[in-house]
């Protein structure tokens, strides 16, 4: 081959070269898998039984069977923490003997409870903020930040609306925190 060859053939493509190559073996053969075949059955053919798995943990609490009181009694943890901040009414159903044990119920009362722990840190980093930027622009952010104190209590009446509406809420990082502390 010349060198003109050489160059128009990519570096990828390899050339033949005039050295002796060494000889090139056989790939050894690998010996096929034995096939297992099963006779045939006689007579009529049964499928075994199946056996049920048992059913996963609920992730949420069962709506199916929620009353109308459940939905109050829901919407009312949620309206006392807006209102009141203090999860009053979350307490009572979680002390409460007939209460305690409906899912619904139990699973609202504790979520409230969890929020508010949440939204007593949201007020605290608010109110650094609040003051820190209230200042540095020197009264202007006073007149306009007053508002995010009243970020969580509507986010709790959002939740309340959800719960009169049989609906179990799902709050990001809350929510999986109490499934996974049993609580709920």
């Amino acid at each position: 081959m010349s060198e003109e060859e050489r160059n128009i053939i990519p570096p990828e493509v390899p050339v033949a070269s005039d050295a002796p190559q060494p000889p090139v073996e056989p790939a050894a053969e690998v010996p096929a898998a034995p096939s297992f075949e099963l006779p045939p059955a006689e007579g009529p053919q049964e499928t075994p039984p199946m056996i049920p798995s048992p059913a996963p943990a609920p992730t949420r609490p069962a709506t199916g069977d929620v009353t109308s009181d459940d939905r109050l009694m829901a919407a009312l943890a949620w309206v006392t923490l807006a209102v009141l901040q203090l999860p009053i009414v979350s307490v009572v159903l979680l002390l409460a003997e007939g209460n305690k044990d409906r899912p619904f119920q139990r699973y609202h009362a504790v979520t409230s409870i969890a929020f508010w722990v949440v939204a007593i840190g949201y007020e605290i980093l608010a109110g650094i903020a609040y003051a820190i930027l209230g200042t540095v622009t020197l009264g202007c952010g006073f007149a306009c930040l007053w508002v995010i104190f009243f970020l969580p209590h509507l986010v709790a009446l959002y939740y309340a609306f959800q719960a009169y509406n049989g609906k179990a809420v799902e709050i990001p990082v809350i929510s999986e925190f109490v499934r996974k502390q049993g609580w709920a």
